[in-house]
């Protein structure tokens, strides 16, 4: 009863808007939540330092609230999670941090410029995302992946709604990445927009993507090329990103990529309806054993 409350709180306070709402205040800190961990010092190339939490495999659950033992350099799996559009690393991220550790990966979480205790980063609440995200991810994973305690082979990145795209997105572009996990992942603005128009009572005008996006690199456009084990979870009735996304893109990948979806009943895309919310415990089953099987 307590996870499920603690969880409903994280997921409320994050709601997705599915346009951009930076957060910078944090609601918690790991210490808060007895959770070891320390700070990433990660700058993007155009100079933006990105806030970056990295949580050790285990010790959330050997050494609740102890620093972390510097000489203990084993090499673990690392998921890597990304923000969505709304909120920061201090909302749901936290639950999921100390639930990955407790099953043997590293962790790390970290926020977009312009959220939480990044550099600011002036951005306009019309738009769905910046692309300049994709080069604050870039930086914090070639930056994980350079940790003497980290697996460079074993890496995987996560995300929920503009955070699943731009997760497999980066997948896509960086060799250090070996999987995805997405949640409520769109196969492209296209398709996207229209819905949210139609949920959310917005205009065309009011849901824009930057000019130098490349949107040639969207879910469904990448997917025939996308060799990447791949693990998708969706609320079965999403109406922003349908089941049908889901499927759609796992059905081009190519063959013998390995990939699972989890379509969560009484689920819809955030919020109380959040399917990673409701099926918590399944979902943090269930990727751990998918990459367990297909992380390289």
């Amino acid at each position: 009863m307590k996870r499920y409350v603690l969880l409903l709180v994280l997921s409320i306070l994050s709601l997705e808007v599915s346009s951009i709402r930076p957060d910078r205040t944090y609601i918690r800190t790991p210490e808060q939540l007895g959770l070891v961990h320390k700070e990433l010092e990660v700058e993007t190339l155009d100079g933006y330092r990105i806030a970056t939490w990295f949580f050790p495999a285990g010790q959330q659950q050997e050494h609740p609230g102890s620093p972390i033992d510097e000489d203990r350099k084993v090499r673990y799996p690392t998921i890597i999670i990304c923000n969505g559009d709304a909120g920061n690393m201090s909302y749901f991220q936290l639950q999921l941090a100390q639930s990955w550790c407790r099953n043997g990966f590293h962790v790390v979480t970290f926020d977009w410029r312009g959220f939480g205790a990044s550099t600011p980063f002036e951005m306009n609440p019309d738009y769905l995302c910046y692309t300049e995200m994709l080069e604050d991810y870039r930086a914090v994973v070639c930056a994980v992946a350079a940790l003497p305690e980290v697996d460079p082979r074993r890496i995987a990145v996560a995300g929920w709604s503009t955070g699943a795209y731009l997760s497999m997105i980066t997948a896509y572009d960086l060799p250090q990445v070996g999987a995805f996990i997405g949640r409520s992942l769109a196969t492209d603005f296209e398709d996207f927009i229209p819905l949210v128009m139609q949920v959310r009572n917005k205009t065309r005008k009011q849901l824009l993507v930057p000019e130098d996006f490349p949107t040639e690199r969207m879910p469904i456009h990448i997917a025939a090329d996308f060799r990447k084990p791949t693990f998708l979870i969706v609320g079965e009735n999403d109406i922003r990103t349908p089941v049908w996304m889901s499927r759609k893109i796992l059905e081009t990948l190519p063959e013998g990529t390995p990939h699972e979806l989890m379509v969560v009943k009484k689920a819809a895309h955030g919020g109380y309806e959040d399917p990673m919310l409701i099926a918590f415990d399944e979902f943090i089953n269930r990727t751990t054993r998918f990459l367990k099987n297909n992380l390289p």
